[in-house]
């Protein structure tokens, strides 16, 4: 959503419709970017939004949904006092609109204004009673939590819980995006002690930490993709042993892939703790990366050596396909494969079949970590289906629209989600989107279960080697059948769910009530 918003203001601006100080101005254009920006909870996205809100001001007045957006970027980017002031803006502009005066609470609260900010979460519940985040903040004030614990928090209740519990796949995500909001002065003393002196002219809002360091006789750029307060919750072991492979020069030339030689020429740190060597081709305006993860441990993107099938495993899968669901004549080709090389078969409606049905090839190439109590069983390597109604448009054009696009995107997503974490996927298996997949449908989670509509036998293909790959069908979910599920288990939401197809329905509501 933030591409697109990007590129519409882009080809506005070279089409002559507005220029690009109109577009910025815009107050629709703001709230849609902010909303993306907000959602993807990252601090570059934070800082994102806020820099491109504040343009738009002048066209705000009267709406609390731009003063919380707003505040909030602020707030994730370390500003709290503007943060605070553009809430209590909020209030003013429209105290009808309850999360302002959630954002107000917090901020209240953090600045030490108790009374304030209770009366801000009564002011909250008059307009959303019983509303489980006011509840849990009002909860958290009297305790006099610190900010980033407020926000260490999810909208729905369930997932909220998992995330309490430690059980959130994504907690990690979760502590970084709240990690650039305050500074802990003691971790950022260590930060400068390991990597100082901190320079003279040094400026951190920028919107990272990067300073000129020093390696043997070269000067290389530091970069951290953070702010201070992100800077000052690192590790700080592990920092030494970042400056440790730094300053030892190990790093200091490499090789392109053709041979020439090349120089460091900036790194590159994350909130995740994973590097970015950046190289110069000497003598040449030719630059590549190499990426590291947390442990030092090296995978170059250049030229990148995606998990792939074999030709025979590949052509075993295309048949099963095949076989399974029909024949396909196009495929939705993935240019940039870091991790798996992961295409999308489109197979077309037919008599038999009268809707699309889009299947992975490619994660089964992976072996995802599958319990070892579970080894015996081969569910280590899968693909997944996922069936659309007659009408969906899945042409270039309409694919740039996220109404038509999620469901290519949740098979994308899910299918990297093992690699990402480390995990596995299999049946009865839920993962939560936290929000709608697009803003015309309630659907925010999704499911996987047996394939529907095949003949039977037809779940598992059999590669040349004895391997088996497991194909799943993925079935878009309501909050609250979610919640039911996850309260029960997938058999029992199934019986509930009796007579839905599997076909994806944008438009229906929850059937558990």
């Amino acid at each position: 959503m933030m591409s697109w918003i990007e590129n519409f203001v882009e080809q506005g601006v070279q089409d002559g419709k507005f220029s690009y100080n109109e577009a910025r101005k815009d107050l629709q254009i703001a709230l849609l970017y902010a909303f993306a920006c907000l959602n993807a909870d990252e601090y570059i996205c934070y800082y994102k939004a806020a820099e491109w809100m504040k343009d738009s001001e002048e066209n705000a007045t009267g709406c609390g949904v731009w003063y919380y957006r707003y505040s909030v970027a602020l707030m994730y980017c370390g500003h709290l006092k503007e943060a605070l002031e553009y809430a209590e803006k909020g209030t003013k502009e429209e105290p009808d609109y309850p999360w302002i005066w959630l954002q107000a609470a917090k901020l209240r609260s953090h600045f030490g204004k108790k009374e304030a900010a209770l009366v801000a979460v009564e002011q909250g519940l008059k307009i959303e009673p019983r509303d489980f985040e006011f509840l849990t903040l009002k909860d958290e004030i009297n305790q006099c939590m610190e900010i980033e614990q407020m926000e260490y928090h999810y909208i729905y209740p369930e997932a909220d819980q998992m995330l309490q519990k430690g059980l959130d796949v994504n907690a990690d995500d979760k502590r970084r995006s709240i990690s650039c909001i305050r500074i802990n002065e003691k971790g950022l003393e260590e930060f400068w002690s390991i990597f100082g002196p901190k320079p003279e002219q040094y400026e951190w809002a920028t919107p990272y930490i990067h300073f000129p360091y020093k390696v043997s006789d070269n000067t290389i750029e530091l970069v951290f993709r953070m702010n201070e307060a992100g800077a000052s919750k690192l590790d700080a072991y592990w920092m030494k042993k970042l400056k440790a492979r730094i300053q030892s020069g190990d790093w200091l030339e490499r090789e392109y892939i053709d041979g020439r030689a090349a120089i460091l020429d900036s790194i590159f740190v994350g909130l995740d703790y994973c590097v970015m060597l950046i190289y110069k081709v000497k003598e040449e305006d030719l630059y590549f990366d190499i990426f590291l993860n947390p442990d030092g441990s090296e995978r170059s993107f250049l030229p990148g050596k995606p998990e792939l099938y074999t030709e025979e495993e590949m052509s075993a899968v295309e048949e099963h396909i095949e076989k399974t669901f029909g024949a396909f004549e196009s495929v939705f080709h993935e240019l940039i494969s870091p991790d798996i090389h992961l295409d999308i078969c489109f197979i077309a409606p037919s008599e038999e079949r009268n809707y699309y049905t889009l299947v992975t090839m490619g994660m089964g190439a992976h072996h995802m970590n599958v319990p070892e109590e579970l080894a015996n069983y081969k569910l280590e390597r899968v693909e997944l289906a996922i069936a659309l109604p007659a009408y969906w448009k899945l042409d270039e054009e309409s694919m740039k629209d996220e109404k038509w696009y999620w469901p290519v995107r949740l098979l994308k997503d899910l299918a990297r989600l093992p690699i990402d974490n480390n995990t596995w996927l299999g049946y009865g298996h839920t993962i939560d989107n936290q929000s709608p997949y697009a803003n015309d449908t309630r659907l925010c989670a999704s499911m996987l279960i047996g394939l529907q509509g095949v003949e039977e036998d037809s779940e598992i293909c059999i590669l040349p080697n004895g391997d088996e790959v497991n194909f799943y069908q993925v079935i878009p979910l309501c909050r609250k059948e979610l919640e039911y599920k996850l309260n029960h288990d997938a058999d029992e939401l199934l019986d509930k769910m009796y007579g839905v197809s599997f076909v994806i329905n944008p438009d229906r509501d929850s059937y558990i009530r």
